[in-house]
């Protein structure tokens, strides 16, 4: 019984150590989706990062807080972003984001950075483009002045170009009217 009884206590203490060892997120096994480009809204709606969290055995970690903080605050108005992974480790991680965009910086580039549970995961860069070209945070009439300005411009990296096919034309606009009156 006091045999028993050890190896018991053993194999539990082994347990918990590789629980309270393996929920340490490994960023060689993290994976983060974001596209060159990214569409956002004040509300949330639109622009996101993809993550999914794993450990140094490739296992997922559950129910903990990841989250995203993106550089170039000057043109960029953000909230705060963050999220709780779900049984799979995984994540989709919403940007409220406005953005300063003139003519002549049409879309602001920014460096994001991806932390779960305080360790850095990764990061990288993006094209930002906001239906709030104002940081009002509010999609407005002013909003929409600035889009009228740019209405069938051909180019690239075009601010209002909300799908990147090189124009500003009726499915651009179709896109800047979902988020109409939007704000955080």
């Amino acid at each position: 019984m006091t045999r028993l009884f050890c190896v018991g206590i053993m194999v539990a203490a082994v347990l918990f150590a590789t629980s309270a060892f393996a929920s340490v997120p490994f960023p060689d096994n993290c994976t983060i989706a974001v596209g060159s480009y990214v569409c956002t809204c004040p509300q949330g709606d639109w622009g996101y990062i993809d993550v999914t969290v794993r450990d140094q055995f490739n296992l997922p970690i559950a129910g903990q807080i990841a989250g995203a903080s993106l550089g170039n605050t000057t043109q960029l108005c953000a909230d705060p972003i963050t999220g709780i992974t779900d049984a799979l480790g995984y994540v989709r991680l919403y940007l409220p984001v406005g953005t300063l965009s003139t003519v002549n910086t049409p879309r602001i580039t920014s460096t994001y950075t991806v932390t779960a549970m305080g360790y850095t995961i990764g990061g990288g860069s993006f094209e930002v483009m906001s239906a709030d070209y104002n940081c009002s945070p509010t999609v407005d009439a002013l909003d929409f002045s600035f889009f009228a300005q740019d209405w069938l411009q051909f180019g690239v990296s075009l601010r209002s170009d909300f799908n990147d096919d090189g124009t500003v034309d009726a499915l651009d606009y179709s896109l800047f009217a979902l988020h109409w009156l939007h704000s955080n």
